[in-house]
């Protein structure tokens, strides 16, 4: 690999790029970056090393591998991110902290996290998605356990904005069938944060394979970031408190939300209208 430095792109993204292609021995030490990625400003080659188990060599070759001439030249992009107070570094001192269920410890990991999914956003691929989102002739959202939740909380959100929007794997029909549903054209958001289930990158191969757009929803660990999706925006959810918290997710996909009614204008309002006056006509909702 040349002697060079890949400009524009983050350690932790470069790390994603090509986890998929990397050998067992230095994906051992990603392993251990994606883990605590502003430490490498810390430790040497060799304390890497040693502490994934490889050789020296197997740490240059990985770093070479990431589009680094040097080790040196990792490291000091690792304290540069220590420095500006990185989100994924921020992210990473909230999940380390005192382990506590006091109100103010929670209220305080959750600001943090808030924080840190926002410093996370790419306001480009932000405005790419919900372009896509609001022209596309169907939009469906997909998560499995909690990320369930999240997508549901989403497709709330855009059914309220325009009309054909669904969860791709909604309750009593089978994943084949959802996917089935979408093809060229369409939008497909796919939640996927900790704990994934197996079969994940293979469920995201078969949405893609339709020919719809994908936009995949990730935590920072996330290790191997289906390359068929063609958007991955990072989320952290790890805080000190056992549970995760997914302040910070819900705050993202409303972000999308709003930057979708932004991008349909009046038909936003005419489609929310519309629902009102269906809820009138139901006395569906309570006043």
């Amino acid at each position: 690999m040349p002697e060079i430095e890949a400009p524009g792109t983050s350690l932790v993204q470069r790390i994603h790029a090509v986890y998929d292609a990397l050998p067992a021995g230095e994906r051992r030490a990603a392993d251990i970056v994606l883990d605590r990625p502003g430490e490498l400003a810390l430790w040497s080659a060799s304390e890497l090393a040693a502490q994934a188990v490889v050789s020296n060599a197997t740490v240059s070759r990985f770093v070479r591998r990431l589009g680094y001439a040097s080790y040196d030249a990792a490291r000091r992009e690792a304290r540069a991110m220590r420095r500006a107070g990185s989100p994924l570094e921020l992210a990473r001192r909230v999940a380390t902290g005192p382990d506590s269920d006091d109100p103010a410890a929670v209220l305080a990991a959750d600001t943090q996290l808030l924080q840190a999914a926002h410093g996370l956003l790419d306001q480009t691929m932000t405005a790419e998605i919900a372009a896509r989102m609001a022209h596309a002739p169907r939009v469906r959202l997909a998560g499995f356990r909690n990320s369930y939740i999240a997508a549901e909380y989403g497709r709330t959100m855009l059914a309220q904005l325009r009309p054909d929007v669904e969860m791709l794997n909604a309750p009593g029909q089978t994943l084949a069938e959802g996917i089935a549903g979408v093809g060229p054209g369409d939008m497909v958001l796919i939640v996927g944060l900790r704990r994934r289930p197996a079969g994940f990158r293979r469920f995201v191969r078969a949405v893609a394979g339709t020919g719809a757009d994908v936009a995949l929803l990730a935590d920072p660990g996330i290790r191997e970031t289906p390359a068929e999706a063609r958007w991955t925006l990072t989320c952290p959810v790890e805080a000190a408190q056992v549970l995760d918290s997914y302040v910070g997710v819900l705050s993202v996909l409303r972000v999308l939300a709003l930057a979708v009614m932004q991008q349909l204008g009046p038909a936003a309002h005419d489609h929310l209208s519309r629902i009102e006056t269906l809820h009138d006509a139901l006395d569906e909702i309570g006043r």
